[in-house]
């Protein structure tokens, strides 16, 4: 069973994780690094309504049949749910994942090696560096600008491309005086 790779906005978003174990507050961390409101409950806390405005659960717990039970509700209510050590009765996989500010990179081996999405993880944090997630912020804030300077696609994407060979040739953050020049230059090439 493989997993299409999707990133969803959970910023805000009401969470439950259900059980104690360092494997699931982990992931609880994770959430709550993307900005989801995360509510911890023990299984022999858990109720149906607990469901209620969740747009992910998360289930940690030794009990088979509570796991099943959760699942099921949970697809029936189109939540998706992630039952630690069961793929099976999920719905989505929790990445290993490297983030900086809104750059993120993420590995799932669908359940199959935990140990093998970390150690990519950690490789890519070689990789995806602090100055990455600056450049995106600043690649991000000149994206409309660029849009409405170049209306055609390709030309957009030359631009992003030159911006970003730019500042990691010069092996720093292009300043707004520098962007702007570096698009006049481009504009007269495109």
């Amino acid at each position: 069973m493989a997993y299409f790779p999707m990133f969803v906005n959970l910023t805000g978003a009401n969470c439950l994780v259900i059980g104690s174990s360092d494997a699931v507050l982990r992931r609880s961390d994770a959430l709550l690094d993307f900005g989801a409101k995360v509510r911890v409950i023990d299984k022999d806390e858990f109720t149906t309504d607990d469901l209620k405005g969740k747009k992910v659960v998360l289930v940690d717990t030794e009990d088979e049949e509570i796991n099943l039970q959760i699942s099921m509700l949970c697809k029936d209510a189109g939540i998706p749910v992630n039952i630690l050590g069961r793929p099976d009765l999920g719905t989505f996989s929790f990445p290993s994942y490297v983030k900086e500010r809104d750059l993120v990179g993420a590995f799932s081996s669908s359940g199959k090696s935990t140990a093998l999405a970390k150690f990519l993880a950690n490789k890519e944090k070689e990789t995806l560096t602090p100055k990455l997630g600056e450049l995106n912020e600043m690649l991000g804030k000149w994206k409309q600008p660029i849009e409405e300077l170049f209306p055609l696609k390709a030309s957009q994407n030359s631009a992003f491309e030159q911006l970003i060979d730019y500042a990691l040739c010069y092996d720093g953050i292009p300043t707004d005086e520098e962007v702007e020049e570096l698009l006049g230059a481009i504009s007269m090439t495109l």
